[in-house]
């Protein structure tokens, strides 16, 4: 897959899927810096913010985390451009759905 195929959802998708688990309540902030990490995402991430925009982009990005994870936000995490610098502030998440913790149903997830 090039970086131009993958869309926003395979971007959330495939950085859950890098992740160790059980994920944490900052989970959002470890897949945006996974996806800075990550040259292919990054690329693709790029590309993605000149097509939505990047506050769009970051928005959908913590929004799909969220819901892919089957969680509840706690509000939002302290100032973390010091440790990724494509999010300031992402969602502190809770009540993440256990069964999603297992790479088994999260593989099915994707796909």
């Amino acid at each position: 897959m090039s970086q131009d195929d993958i869309t926003r959802e395979e971007l959330v998708e495939i950085a859950l899927f890098r992740l160790p688990r059980p994920y944490t309540p900052e989970v959002t902030l470890h897949v945006f810096c996974e996806i800075e990490r990550t040259p292919r995402l990054l690329r693709a991430y790029e590309r993605l913010t000149g097509e939505y925009g990047k506050n769009q982009l970051n928005q959908w990005i913590g929004q799909a985390v969220k819901d892919m994870l089957g969680a509840e936000s706690s509000g939002q995490m302290d100032y973390v451009a010091d440790v990724c610098e494509i999010v300031k502030w992402p969602s502190r998440l809770v009540n993440i759905d256990p069964d999603i913790q297992s790479a088994k149903k999260l593989l099915k997830l994707v796909g």
